[in-house]
C-alpha cells in the first residue's frame, strides 16, 4: 500500500514545518508528498522550497513533488484536483496545511481499505480555533448526528448508497477532508472538475460522487483536528448562498441515488429547518 499526501497551502506559513513533521511522524509511513501553493502572499513559497530541499536530503525514500500557482485559483477544489492528478500512490490523503493529525492517522484509517471495495475511509475530527484549542467538547461526527441515529457510536464499512441514506445524502457527515483517505482512481479528477461549480459544498459533492463507486469506511476515533478561521469561506459566505448550494446537493442526491422515504423526509425537514434558521424566503 502506497500513500500519496497532498499538502495544499495558502498563506499558512506558520503551520508548514509542524505539518511536515506530523506527516513524517506517521506510524505507517507515506511514500509521496505533494506540495501545492495557491499564490500565497505571506512568504510561504520560500519556506516551502527550503523544506522541500531538506526533505529530499533527509528522506530520499519519499517522492517529493510540488506545484506553485503564480495566480490564485480562487477555488480550493481546483487545488485538490491538481494534487490528485499528480498523485501516484494507491491511496490519497489531502492534508490541508493548517490542520493537525495524530501520528496513528494513516495506520488507523488505512484499515478501512482492508475491504477492497472501499473508496473512502475517514476518521472523526475535532474543530480547533486559530489558537489550536478545541471549539467543541464533543467530536464533530456526533454533533452532526442531527437526527440522533447514533450512527457515530461505532466504526463501520458500508456501501456508499447505504451511507447516503444513513446520513451523507442529508448533510455532509464527513467532518473534514484532512480526516479522509481516498482510493486512487481515474474518476477522482473529473469528479473534482464538476465540484468546482460549488464555492462551499464542493467537498460534499465530491464525497457523494466517490460514494457512488464503492464503500465508505468510518473510524470512530478522533485522529484529526481541523482549524476553523474567522475569515474562512464558510464564515464569509451569505446564508442565502449556503442554502442554495445545500439545495443543489439535495436535488443531485434525489436524482442520482435510490433513496428511502425516511431519507427524503429528513432532507425536506433539514431544508425547512435551515430556511427557518437562516431566514430564507421563498423566491
Amino acid at each position: 500500500m502506497t500513500i500519496s499526501v497532498i499538502l495544499p497551502n495558502y498563506n499558512y506559513k506558520q503551520y508548514i514545518k509542524s505539518r511536515i513533521a506530523e506527516i513524517l511522524a506517521q506510524t505507517s509511513p507515506v511514500s509521496e508528498i505533494i506540495f501545492l501553493d495557491d499564490n500565497s502572499t505571506d512568504g510561504s513559497q520560500e519556506i516551502l522550497l527550503t523544506e522541500i530541499e531538506k526533505l529530499k536530503q533527509d528522506h530520499p525514500e519519499i517522492a517529493v513533488k510540488y506545484s506553485f500557482n503564480q495566480i490564485n485559483s480562487g477555488n480550493v477544489f481546483s487545488q485538490w484536483q491538481k494534487g490528485i492528478s499528480m498523485a501516484s500512490g494507491d491511496y490519497i490523503w489531502i492534508a490541508e496545511m493548517d490542520d493537525s493529525t495524530k501520528p496513528s492517522f494513516v495506520e488507523e484509517v488505512s484499515k478501512g481499505f482492508s475491504d477492497d471495495k472501499t473508496v473512502i475511509s475517514y476518521s472523526d475530527s475535532k474543530m480547533i480555533g486559530d489558537n489550536g484549542k478545541p471549539l467543541l467538547k464533543d467530536n464533530l461526527r456526533r454533533v452532526k448526528d442531527v437526527f440522533r441515529k447514533k450512527h457515530s457510536l461505532g466504526s463501520f464499512v458500508v456501501d456508499g448508497t447505504e451511507e447516503v441514506n444513513n446520513n451523507l445524502g442529508v448533510f455532509n457527515s464527513i467532518p473534514n477532508v484532512s480526516a479522509v483517505m481516498f482510493k486512487n482512481q481515474p474518476r477522482l479528477v473529473p469528479f473534482l472538475e464538476e465540484a468546482r461549480m460549488y464555492k462551499l459544498c464542493g467537498d460534499w459533492y465530491f464525497y457523494l460522487k466517490v460514494a457512488e463507486t464503492g464503500k465508505i469506511a468510518y473510524c470512530n476515533k478522533t485522529l484529526n483536528f481541523h482549524r476553523v478561521h474567522q475569515k474562512s469561506v464558510t464564515n464569509t459566505t451569505s446564508l442565502a448562498d449556503r442554502f442554495r448550494e445545500t439545495h443543489m446537493i439535495h436535488e443531485y442526491v434525489k436524482k442520482n441515488f435510490q433513496l428511502e422515504k425516511s431519507t427524503l423526509d429528513r432532507i425536506n425537514k433539514i431544508e425547512l429547518n435551515l430556511a427557518k434558521k437562516w431566514k430564507i424566503k421563498d423566491n
